[in-house]
């Protein structure tokens, strides 16, 4: 009967905008936009963005799934659009609105079904993160912090990632809506490794070249052996490595185990532009990503001999590409420079980044407060004696800004995560499901390995795979539970 009352409500709106007055509204509002935009583009593509953004909002309150399909869409172009605007759009803050109105969209129409609110959620994973949230809201009164603008910043941004998270435990709740997302995921990476490739080979369009120049930082740091480093269409080259490195395990564990002509087509050809775009970046944490993904889906496979016939050709080309008489091109040195670790002064500065901050880390339990290290500490906590010191590595930061308390705490968080899903695939009886384990597992491990050289974990667009794999590995768990019942 609810359900039945929102759509007749839904289908009242609907035939109210087919009424010649909002035709006259319409062409009027065309007529107004079409003046602005000669008069002044600026403005013209601020009121174009904001109607484009009003119309995506719409939909992700009424149809969140769709509402968060599209969201991931624009997660992956929101830089891209940035720069062809030179930064005249807030993008960023656009993707962050349509997730709340998507997670709001869910939650009134739980509401409207008369739906318990914290139905599907009672899981550990959902349960460590509350835990978390206790210990950030405590950061608030941490004495060492001197802004509590930083705080309300992390927060905003960390409240954001937990309701990708549980916007992913209510949609997701049948296999199909799992296998949709995914195949959008495999289909948006493998578009933003080709456009990596088509950077190298033809070069930086004007507007992308013209936003790299444009900071004298920014050039030194892309420009490097006399190349420009590729970074397709989202924020960095960094960003780019590492989903490239996270989805090509994903695809490699996926084309392994699938036996549809088609789908192996189709993975060889996302993970033949991906692999590129990740060299191509020149990001040496994503080089490194892939063989520690792998690893752990040897691991959970290390009985069935295909996973070995893997393991061998693997461990040899790996071998060749690492220790193989050529030198000439850029880019394998570079991904042998990431196992040289002795010769790797990048590493060798972290390293001692590492070594000089720990007795402050020791001394400050519960850290020096959020928002309180590099760039963002220059910003918000100018004085504080971490600001402008560079936290090149997630878990650094969590250690210095909120102590070893909280490292404690986010690595108690990964863990529950990775055992999770060993344990599902373990349990699980369906083969598609143990499949999606297995790639879920592998890819988030590569990237909690990542987060030890970069802040790797929370970056757009990986944070909504990140977050989104998470509440999958719940969600597979519980319709399989569900499934068992009624048979028995």
């Amino acid at each position: 009967m609810n359900k039945l009352l929102y759509r007749e409500k839904t289908f009242e709106a609907a035939k109210f905008l087919h009424t010649p007055l909002m035709y006259i509204l319409m062409a009027l509002m065309a007529g107004v936009i079409g003046f602005l935009v000669f008069k002044n583009e600026l403005i013209g593509l601020g009121i174009i963005g904001g109607l484009l953004g009003l119309t995506a909002a719409s939909i992700c309150l009424f149809n969140t799934k769709l509402g968060f399909f599209i969201t991931t869409v624009i997660g992956f172009f929101v830089f891209y659009i940035k720069r062809f605007t030179n930064d005249a759009l807030p993008m960023g803050v656009a993707v962050d609105l349509l997730i709340a109105v998507t997670f709001l969209g869910i939650y009134l129409k739980k509401s409207v079904y008369k739906e318990r609110l914290w139905l599907y959620s009672g899981n550990p994973i959902t349960y460590i993160y509350l835990i978390y949230v206790g210990y950030l809201f405590m950061q608030a009164f941490n004495p060492a912090m001197d802004s509590i603008d930083g705080w309300i910043f992390t927060v905003r941004k960390f409240f954001n990632f937990l309701m990708i998270y549980f916007i992913g435990l209510h949609l997701f709740r049948t296999r199909q809506d799992i296998i949709e997302y995914i195949k959008l995921w495999v289909v948006l990476s493998g578009l933003a490794g080709a456009y990596g490739c088509f950077q190298q080979w033809h070069g930086l369009l004007g507007f992308e070249l013209d936003w790299v120049m444009s900071d004298p930082i920014r050039y030194k740091l892309y420009f490097q052996g006399g190349d420009f480093r590729k970074f397709s269409f989202l924020s960095d080259p960094t960003a780019y490595g590492i989903l490239m490195a996270n989805t090509v395990v994903f695809c490699v564990i996926l084309l392994l185990n699938t036996t549809n002509k088609q789908y192996r087509i189709g993975l060889v050809a996302a993970i033949l532009f991906m692999s590129l775009g990740m060299a191509y970046s020149g990001t040496r944490t994503a080089f490194f990503m892939i063989p520690s993904g792998l690893s752990v889906y040897i691991l959970m496979t290390i009985t069935n001999k295909k996973t070995m016939l893997f393991a061998i050709g693997f461990l040899m080309m790996f071998c060749t590409l690492v220790f193989g008489p050529f030198y000439g091109n850029s880019t394998i040195n570079r991904i042998r420079s990431t196992f040289e670790f002795s010769d790797d002064e990048s590493l060798n500065v972290r390293d001692e980044n590492r070594a000089r901050i720990q007795p402050y880390i020791l001394n400050h339990p519960i850290g020096g407060g959020v928002c309180t290290s590099g760039v963002l500490g220059l910003e918000y906590n100018p004085g504080h004696p971490l600001a402008g010191f560079p936290p090149d590595s997630g878990y650094l930061r969590t250690a210095i800004e909120t102590g070893y308390v909280g490292l404690g705490l986010t690595c108690l968080i990964y863990f529950i995560v990775l055992y999770m899903g060993v344990r599902n695939y373990y349990r699980s009886k369906n083969n598609d499901y143990r499949l999606l384990y297995l790639g879920i597992v592998a890819s988030l491990y590569s990237y909690i390995v990542a987060n030890y050289a970069q802040v790797a974990i929370g970056q757009m667009p990986g944070s909504l795979f990140f977050y989104s794999a998470m509440a999958v590995i719940i969600n597979m768990g519980n319709i399989e539970s569900k499934q068992q019942h009624k048979t028995t």
